[in-house]
């Protein structure tokens, strides 16, 4: 009788093969090249690992066109750490911000962030949920975080920074769900100019929060909820800075990468295990000490406030932070809170005299849900007027923009800056122009 196969076993034998050939082009790379899968020396630059990889793929002759391309996306996912999800951190991957493993009943399902939107990705990159398991325990074990039934959830990094927050065993029942923040090394800021075509922003609040704001070295803090754009604002606003300041940056993760600042210090909390080694509220404090002509402080959520109250109130040269609010009432819950998680209980009658002390100027933002671009949206800048309270400059209309259901985005110019304001901006390097001391237009598009 002859030998029978089922055609399931001939793919599994040549998905084998494949893989077998794949192991040993990466295994003489590393061989011939030591630094190959450390990403370091010449091979941190991408377009030149790729070249690398690329050459010694196409000199097979044991694999077809398809799976020489799918060959250099595994040996590179090998190389850079990212693995399977490659794809979404090439060049021609620049605007995603953020992947998204999804468990589901029918297996893993993979998602995008891109300008503001969420996208499913087009291609199955994991079978199961057990290849997500091998991937995420993977990254977590590399960075001395290891991802078991004990320790369910999980925050680590990627080779270049990338953040990955894991979730899996009981805590997620259908399967291992994954939250990938890529690193600002892998995304450079986006400019001033592209939010405004984007419609974040019209070009006249661009060009008054870069000549006064900025160039003026206000005090400032940008609130929103989550995915409205505070980082991605902060990051436009800080291409405006002149590299030469000394500036340090200091947050929970890496994601604030100003690659123009050459005189910048970044600082990231360390954890191990479930451990904190240095917190927020120590690098604040280094920061204090290393007095800095820009005080840059990534989202702050609790007790970390107090530290920064206090770099806001000493530095010379500009304190910006960003945090989770969405409007002034908000803002003033939120900050009260974070001052009770550190053990100060702070009478909420001085709780606006301590905002003064920190912001000249705080601004909203948020992302609207009526169209279908769902378009990070500027909705307020507010003066902080000691001994008065707040005072708005600029909102957004957004009785307009329900009423014509998304059509209509324009801009309120409801007040200008105070002139005493407006004089110490001037005196601190801002550029004052006539537009600025007086609403000439209400309505700004």
């Amino acid at each position: 009788m002859a030998l029978e196969f089922e055609s399931t076993d001939w793919l599994e034998h040549e998905e084998k093969q494949k893989e077998k050939i794949i192991e040993d082009i990466a295994r003489e790379l590393a061989q011939k090249h030591p630094d190959f899968l450390s990403s370091t020396g010449i091979f941190a630059d991408k377009k030149y690992l790729e070249a690398v990889i690329r050459k010694a793929v196409l000199a097979r002759t044991d694999l077809t066109p398809e799976e020489k391309e799918e060959a250099v996306t595994v040996i590179m996912g090998q190389a850079t750490g990212y693995g399977v999800l490659q794809d979404f951190f090439g060049p021609r991957a620049s605007e995603i911000t953020e992947i998204f493993i999804n468990p589901t009943k029918d297996g893993p399902r993979v998602f995008y962030s891109m300008r503001g939107k969420t996208y499913a990705a087009a291609k199955q990159y994991f079978k199961n949920n057990e290849e997500v398991l091998r991937y995420c325990q993977k990254i977590c074990d590399d960075v001395g975080r290891p991802f078991t039934e004990d320790a369910s959830i999980v925050d680590a990094w990627l080779k270049d920074g990338s953040r990955i927050a894991v979730i899996g065993f009981k805590t997620s029942p259908l399967g291992v769900a994954a939250t990938i923040r890529k690193s600002p090394l892998t995304r450079p800021p986006m400019p001033l100019e592209k939010l405004v075509e984007n419609q974040m922003l019209p070009q006249f609040v661009a060009d008054m929060l870069v000549n006064l704001l900025v160039h003026g070295h206000a005090n400032l803090g940008i609130f929103g909820r989550t995915d409205s754009g505070k980082t991605t604002f902060l990051r436009a606003l800080g291409l405006h800075i002149d590299p030469q300041e000394r500036t340090f940056i200091a947050e929970t993760s890496f994601e604030m990468f100003m690659p123009h600042l050459e005189n910048c210090i970044n600082l990231v909390e360390v954890s191990y295990g479930d451990r904190t080694i240095v917190d927020m509220a120590q690098l604040c404090r280094t920061m204090n000490r290393n007095n800095p002509d820009r005080a840059i402080v990534g989202e702050i959520r609790s007790k970390e406030i107090i530290a920064a109250s206090q770099i806001a109130s000493s530095t010379s040269g500009g304190f910006w932070t960003t945090g989770h609010a969405g409007d002034i009432n908000s803002l003033r819950t939120r900050l009260w809170g974070m001052f009770m998680d550190g053990n100060v209980h702070l009478p909420k009658e001085f709780l606006d005299e301590v905002i003064a002390s920190m912001f000249h100027f705080v601004i909203f933002v948020d992302k609207e849900t009526i169209t279908e671009e769902r378009k990070r949206t500027f909705m307020e800048l507010v003066e902080v007027i000691p001994g008065e309270g707040y005072r708005t400059i600029i909102k957004f209309d957004a009785h307009a923009f329900a009423e014509s259901r998304g059509r209509e985005r324009r801009w309120i110019y409801t007040n200008p800056i105070t002139e005493e304001r407006l004089s110490m901006l001037a005196f601190r390097g801002a550029k004052l122009i006539p537009e600025y001391e007086k609403v000439h237009e209400k309505y700004l598009q």
